[in-house]
């Protein structure tokens, strides 16, 4: 379990550094992506957090492929989950940890007293 723990909370981390880290890159790239021109001579502006946050969602992507194997691995069957993994990434681990905690706890335990 701690092993699960250990490697979401460090892909939770570097997916989160990643998708700040790609959209500064692309902004440095193509300084004028996030820039428009109005009809009546001024320009709009859309905020980095439009970028990051789409890369956020593909990145979100990635996660719902890493849980979907290792809920398989699991035998942890919530379609749910991986909903919620790809709006938060954080809340879909969370749960997902929380489910296999659960499933870990249920677990018959064998008396050695027997």
């Amino acid at each position: 379990m701690t092993e699960l723990i250990k490697k979401y909370a460090t892909l939770l981390i570097i997916g989160l550094v990643l998708s700040r880290v790609i959209a500064a890159i692309i902004l440095l790239a193509i300084p004028n992506l996030l820039t428009s021109e109005l009809p009546d001579g001024g320009t709009s502006t859309l905020g980095t957090d439009y970028l990051s946050g789409g890369i956020g969602y593909l990145i979100n992507i990635g996660f719902i492929i890493l849980l979907s194997k290792e809920m398989k691995k699991e035998q942890i069957k919530s379609n749910l989950i991986l909903i919620m993994t790809f709006f938060s990434s954080l809340i879909g681990v969370l749960i997902f940890l929380l489910s296999v905690a659960q499933e870990k706890y249920n677990q018959p335990k064998i008396g050695i007293n027997e």
